[in-house]
């Protein structure tokens, strides 16, 4: 056997072994490329989800933008001394100061205050049936407001537009 001192024993041997790394590379490298483009675009669809579950509300092109219109004449009432009951039929001193608005037709100062005792006895009726925990609980107070401007109408001043509780004290 006479060997050619180009070749050599073990070079057949290093040549297979770079062959065998370059296909264990290949998954490696094919892995290594394909989990994070994978992760990133599950990544991007969730994030696409989250952000499409808020979409903000929609533009309406012909909507308007109200404003809103001065308030017209205010009579303010003198404050209102009234004792309700709580559930226990405890007594409990309340102060209420409420004030009208009226409407922007309504020109004469002395016109609206001809009002003003008819105004008040409703108010009072009014606030002699309430209970103390009515009386104090805040999602109770538009209800108040939009029953003492009907009792207000009720009493003559139909010019009346709005009712302002501008203090409401209680022991």
């Amino acid at each position: 056997m006479s060997e050619t001192p180009d070749t050599k024993p073990n070079e057949g041997a290093a040549a297979a072994e770079p062959a065998a790394k370059k296909g264990g590379g290949a998954v490696a490298m094919i892995l290594g490329i394909l989990l994070p483009a994978i992760l990133a675009g599950a990544a991007s669809f969730g994030g696409a989800r989250v952000a499409g579950a808020h979409q903000p509300a929609p533009h309406v092109e012909g909507a308007q933008h109200v404003e809103a219109k001065p308030p017209g004449p205010t009579v303010a009432l003198d404050p209102f001394l009234v004792s309700v009951p709580d559930a226990k039929g405890k007594s409990h001193p309340m102060k209420l100061s409420v004030a009208v608005e009226f409407g922007g037709l309504v020109h004469d100062e002395a016109a609206l205050k001809a009002f003003v005792p008819r105004i008040r006895d409703a108010v009072l009726a009014y606030m002699r049936t309430l209970s103390y925990e009515e009386a104090l609980e805040s999602a109770h107070s538009d209800k108040l407001r939009d029953e003492l401007l009907e009792r207000c109408k009720k009493a003559g001043a139909s010019g009346a537009e709005r009712v302002l509780i501008t203090d409401l004290v209680s022991q």
